[in-house]
């Protein structure tokens, strides 16, 4: 039986940007698993300091259960070769990490169903993306919004890109859409089956 594996998180860029706009409640809102591969998680949280780092803490914390840090190969590779050396980069390492959770699910069941959230506009050109499974599909951090706004999760995707913005976030090419029609069609049909519509910002 296909069990919907939720959100996987591509990348810091979706987590930073909610994040900003104080916004990090939209990821949960759909009610499904937010999957967040450690790598990802330690790229936005490694600086505590930085602009919405300490808020994705709070928030996982809050969400434990349905916010899931999976633990990948890709981090400890990374963690002994930091160790190493001190300037090892870890460029390229969160979407790796990622793919790694994705197939690892695929494995455990070759029909799931999944929501890669992405924010790059050349994710689409990826290899990992372009071959992925028929029932996994990505979608922008602007198509989730926007498709809370058509639902009546949130009053105005925009309002909270322009809050994005104001921390010098660039999300102008949020405001369009990126994301194929079964993508957002996938969350969509996920949102209409859930209790009544709610309001949040």
């Amino acid at each position: 039986m296909t069990q919907r594996l939720g959100i996987l998180v591509t990348d810091a860029s979706p987590l930073i940007t909610l994040a900003a706009a104080e916004a990090l409640e939209c990821l949960t809102m759909p009610g499904l698993r937010v999957l967040i591969p450690d790598m990802v998680y330690f790229e936005v949280t490694q600086d505590l300091a930085k602009t919405g780092a300490e808020d994705i803490v709070q928030w996982a914390r809050r969400h434990h259960g349905q916010v899931e840090i999976m633990i990948t190969s890709v981090f400890a590779e990374f963690q002994v070769l930091r160790a190493a050396d001190e300037r090892t980069r870890s460029k390229g390492r969160g979407e790796q990490s990622a793919l790694e959770v994705l197939n690892a699910e695929i494995d455990n069941d070759a029909d799931i169903e999944a929501i890669l959230l992405f924010e790059d506009n050349d994710v689409r050109k990826r290899s990992f993306v372009r071959g992925l499974p028929e029932r996994v599909t990505a979608l922008s951090t602007g198509d989730l919004l926007h498709e809370l706004e058509a639902a009546g999760r949130i009053q105005s995707a925009d309002h909270i890109l322009d809050a994005a913005a104001e921390k010098e976030r660039n999300v102008e090419h949020q405001r369009y859409p990126a994301s194929t029609e079964p993508a957002r069609a996938a969350l969509r049909a996920h949102l209409m089956n859930r209790d009544g519509p709610q309001s949040d910002k």
